[in-house]
């Protein structure tokens, strides 16, 4: 599963105008941008990865929204609240048994060089290996 693979997902979910992986490329308003993330979740099976069943991957949401505070958090908490519990789902082939939420809620990053408000989402998405 690649990041550009979990923004083509989340745009199924999520309406916004602007969507990137890896880096912002404008400084218009609403964008959501997908990070790769730091994963926690690897483990190993006796016998290595190979029979290994599952594994984490990072991801890193940024929400650069809009010059409105509070539009910009209620973006932000949409998002964090279509993937908080969500299991059992399909990206990229794979079967997602869970996301893992970092932090209870999303995270004020404050407000970039063009007054733009700004939040991030850390999480781990566990999913079948293979």
């Amino acid at each position: 599963m690649t990041i550009s693979d979990f923004r083509d997902w989340l745009k199924t979910k999520i309406d916004c105008p602007n969507w990137f992986a890896g880096g912002l490329r404008t400084t218009d308003e609403k964008a959501i941008v997908i990070y790769n993330g730091q994963a926690f979740i690897n483990p190993m099976a006796i016998g290595g990865p190979q029979n290994s069943s599952y594994k984490g991957k990072g991801i890193r949401i940024l929400i650069h929204w809009n010059k409105n505070v509070k539009e910009s958090e209620l973006k932000a908490q949409e998002v964090y609240n279509a993937l908080h519990g969500l299991t059992n789902v399909e990206i990229a082939g794979r079967r997602v048994i869970q996301f893992n939420m970092r932090d209870p809620e999303p995270i004020y990053l404050g407000v970039d060089e063009s007054g733009i408000y700004e939040y991030v989402i850390d999480l781990e998405i566990i999913h079948e290996r293979w």
